[in-house]
Order: structure tokens, then sequence, then C-alpha cells
């Protein structure tokens, strides 16, 4: 496929849109009340906690058995458990009982469910699930109906067992983006079963905090689109080529910018800084040497600095002051300095009032050559 008309291809266009929206939801996800108060969240029984209190029916959400009994259901229907809802129905959850990091276990039935959090990514132990399985089947004679080997992003695997137990461990990550991770399948359920403001805003700040731990997984959907796209489309190539390109075009924005300025007084010197930055030096005024920066940022942006290169400090700046008021431009620029203290900054943005790089880069020349025109004049 040609890159013009990859570029502007429905499904290209619709993996930008989600990849821009993925990015926004990841600054979200990261302002909730677990990150903002404490490293609680990076410690081995804070999940445990969280989770045991969600699925303990005699928990502090007042929802009674809604929680567990959801529980149970995304077991049955995304990990091929057989578990019914009615065998749990006088149930104890207790946490580190036997070493077990949540045990879920049904005083009529006897029969349990095994959590093991791997969230924080701690080790296993030698023989670890078989240790739990045997604890719980014979030390406590309850039946083991599933063995949870939870991780943040589900890519660590339980360790092989020597009991016949494989078909009940289920590897099950915390987000992975898909519907059968724990927040899509389990705690969004929770979230959306009642009505009560407590639990509802405990859950949605949990959500948040699984999210923001494993936010890399945001994009999976997303690059799953891009994969299989791409590998139609010659991929490999057409996104060398892009990733290519795409580095030199703040080196091409500021050549373009270049070539527009014919005539640079009152400047007596330019070079080319860097590869996306313009210098224009000397131009003196009452012993100052005034000079004005030029650069091109990727995202499109570009902007300028007007500063005094001779006296780079707040009182180097009362000239440059002046001298923009009385041309009646020191309105065009900010107040705050963005590289030098003397400075005076300028930034241009795709946005409300330019809606693409052509038009930054048509504006920050127009602005150049007008302020270069004044100078000279004045």
């Amino acid at each position: 496929m040609e890159l013009m008309k990859l570029l502007d291809h429905p499904t290209i266009r619709h993996i930008v849109q989600q990849h821009n929206k993925t990015k926004l939801n990841k600054k979200q996800v990261s302002y909730n009340l677990f990150t903002i108060s404490s490293d609680n969240s990076y410690r081995e029984n804070f999940h445990s906690d969280i989770i045991a209190s969600l699925l303990d029916p005699r928990g502090l959400h007042q929802q009674g058995y809604t929680f567990l009994h959801l529980f149970i259901e995304y077991l049955n229907t995304h990990y091929n458990s057989n578990i019914l809802a009615s065998d749990f129905q006088d149930t104890i959850v207790s946490r580190e009982t036997g070493r077990l990091d949540i045990w879920i276990r049904d005083e009529k039935s006897k029969q349990s469910i095994i959590i093991e959090n791997k969230i924080n990514n701690a080790m296993d132990m030698d023989e670890q699930v078989d240790r739990y399985f045997t604890y719980a089947e014979n030390a406590r004679k309850y039946r083991v109906k599933a063995v949870v080997y939870l991780s943040l992003d589900g890519l660590k695997k339980a360790p092989a067992t020597i009991e016949n137990i494989e078909h009940l461990v289920k590897n099950i990550g915390a987000f992975t983006n898909r519907e059968n991770d724990l927040v899509k399948g389990w705690l969004q359920p929770c979230l959306d079963s009642h009505d009560n403001m407590d639990s509802f805003s405990f859950i949605h700040q949990y959500i948040k905090l699984i999210q923001h731990l494993a936010n890399k997984n945001m994009d999976t959907n997303t690059m799953d689109r891009f994969y299989e796209f791409l590998s139609t489309q010659d991929g490999v190539e057409i996104a060398n080529t892009l990733v290519e390109m795409n580095s030199k075009i703040t080196t091409y924005r500021a050549d373009k910018f270049a070539n527009a300025i014919t005539d640079i007084k009152p400047f007596k010197i330019f070079q080319s800084y860097h590869h996306n930055w313009l210098l224009y030096n000397n131009y003196i005024l009452r012993d100052n040497n005034l000079s004005l920066d030029v650069w091109f940022e990727l995202d499109g942006s570009a902007d300028l600095e007007f500063w005094n290169r001779g006296n780079d400090s707040f009182e180097g700046r009362r000239p440059l002051t002046e001298k923009l008021a009385s041309i009646c431009l020191l309105n065009e620029f900010n107040d705050e300095p963005r590289m030098k203290v003397s400075g005076y900054h300028k930034h241009f943005k795709i946005g409300d009032i330019y809606k693409s790089m052509i038009e930054v880069d048509e504006a920050i020349i127009a602005f150049v050559k007008n302020l270069m025109q004044i100078l000279k004049q004045s």
C-alpha cells in the first residue's frame, strides 16, 4: 500500500484516535486515592486485603454475597471452572490461613477457592501451589474448586505442580485490557451491581489503581489492531519509513523557516544551532547583544525566545521590555521566560488557533518577519 494511502486509511485513523484516548486515560487513572496517599499500593499485603474485603460476605461493603457470587460467575465464564454459587452460602474469607494469601471456604459444602496474589510480583516458593492445595484438602478437608494465580498483567504464570491439579490452576491478570482480566471480568461487574456510594467509590478507585500499575496494558486493544493491520500491509517497511521520516520533520521545518527569512536584519549573525534550532544573534541595542532563538518540536509546535545574550539576568531583561513595549509587541510574548532569564518567550501549537503544523509554521514565519521588520525600522 502506498504510504499516503496508508496514512489516510480509516483503520489507521481509528488506531490513532484510540491511541490518543489511551494516553489521556493513562493520565486520568494515575490520579486516585491510593497513589497519592501513600506507597501502600506497592506493599505485598495491600491488594490481598482489598480483594479479600470485597469477597467477604460479611465485609464492610454491606453487599452480602453479591461480590463473591460475581467472582464465582467470573471464574466459570472465563476460566472454565465448575463452581456452584449455591455451594458458597455459608462462607468464610480469610487472610494468611495456612499461609494462603486469600482462602474462600464454605462451612456447609466444604468447598474452597484459593487465591495466590502475585500482583506485586512476589517470588514463588518451592512447590507453593501444591502445598496450599494439600493444606486445604488434606489438612483442613475442604475440596479445592480453583486455585487463582493472580498477577498484575497475566504474564507471570503459576509454577508447575507435582499434584494432578493443573486443571484447577487459573492464571489471571489483574489488568490486561481484555474481557477475562480481573478488572473487566469481576471488578467492573461489582461496580455495576449496586448503587451504594461508598462501595462504588472504593471499587472505582481500586480499578484506577490497578490500571495505573499496569498502564502499559491500556494499549493492548489498540496495539492488537495496529499489529494485525500492518501485518497485511508490508507493515515493517512502512512503519520504519514513517519513523525515519518523522525523525527528520523538525529539521525540515527548521530549514523551511530559515529559507523563508531572507533578511535577518537587525540581527547580524545567523546559525543553525541544532538540527531543529536556529539562532539569530548580534542585534546591538544600547550596548546589549540581543538574540532570537527559534526551534521546532516533534509534537508540531514551535517556539521562539527573544533574550539578552550579553546580560542574561533580570536586569538584562529591562532593555527588551522597554523595546517591545515601544513597538507595541510586548503583549505578544509570554511574561515568563522559557530558556533564558532575560528572555521573552512565544509558543505556537496545534489547537484552537492553529489547526495544523503547516499553520503553526506559517504563523511563526510571519511573526518573526514582522518582528525583524519593526525592529529594523525602529
